[in-house]
């Protein structure tokens, strides 16, 4: 019953029928008020109540049937606040946790893919930390999804693992490579950006940033060619006291070398 008022509050102190009954520039006002927020929005696995994304989260009430009405008012409402809260806000995800948020669930608990809807988007590439179930996994990330394009649980993709044995060795794509495949179905994005976080130095010059550029390039020529200025990659350098500096733009490092850079490597005088 609380949550019940909350959402009537939200929506003016209207019933769902009212509700739509206001023009489309009132309703889309009113989603942005609890569904929009300035800078990122922070995905965070297990972040159910939106910790990270305070000012806006009583809104998560206005994008599930079950607290807004699950009658044509409500699956309206629904579904214009999920199109508000993707489509006009910027997102920051870790990979790892990247296709976890493709697929929304909120709603009436049917998984729906958002890739369409999302306009602007950030995902953290973490040196520092490395996430995913089974690193040495040989499933091919075409086959994280079944035939009717849902993403497999858990359980399916260890039992898609423990059927494709050691036979697609050859195939097998790293979690980070995997993760950023992803971001290629995001057809509508408008920018779409790839941060390094980690120690090192900031132009990504050191070992371990460059071993993650060579395990990435593929997958990342590839958001190039799609997204060409739409897309950025750039290093954060982690500081002391888990703090981080300002970013480097790492995108040059796609770049192929030019005859000056080839003659300097002749020369030894590359730097």
């Amino acid at each position: 019953m609380e949550h019940r008022a909350k959402v009537q509050q939200m929506l003016k102190g209207l019933t769902p029928a009212e509700f739509i009954k206001l023009p489309l520039d009132k309703r889309k006002k009113v989603y942005r008020r609890y569904l929009v927020k300035e800078g990122y929005v922070q995905i965070e696995e297990g972040d159910d109540d939106e910790f990270f994304n305070p000012t806006i989260a009583n809104g998560v009430l206005l994008r599930q049937e079950y607290m807004v009405g699950s009658d044509t008012a409500g699956k309206q409402i629904v579904q214009e606040a999920r199109e508000v809260y993707y489509t006009e806000n910027t997102f920051t995800v870790r990979s790892h946790w990247l296709c976890e948020f493709i697929t929304d669930t909120l709603a009436d608990g049917k998984p729906m893919r958002i890739e369409h809807l999302v306009r602007n988007i950030m995902v953290v590439v973490d040196l520092e930390h490395i996430y995913g179930d089974n690193p040495d996994s040989d499933i091919d990330e075409a086959e994280l999804f079944d035939a009717e394009g849902k993403l497999l649980s858990p359980m399916e993709r260890r039992k898609a693992e423990k059927k494709l044995g050691k036979k697609k060795a050859s195939k097998k794509s790293t979690p980070a490579v995997r993760d950023l495949r992803h971001l290629l179905a995001f057809t509508q994005a408008e920018w779409i950006g790839v941060e390094i976080w980690g120690k090192g130095v900031l132009d990504g010059s050191d070992l371990k940033t460059q071993l993650k550029i060579k395990e990435i390039s593929k997958v990342v020529k590839e958001l190039i060619a799609q997204f060409q200025d739409c897309f950025t990659i750039r290093k954060v350098q982690k500081r002391p006291g888990n703090s981080y500096d300002t970013s480097h733009d790492l995108k040059l490092y796609g770049d192929p070398p030019t005859a000056l850079a080839k003659e300097k490597i002749q020369r030894s005088t590359v730097s």
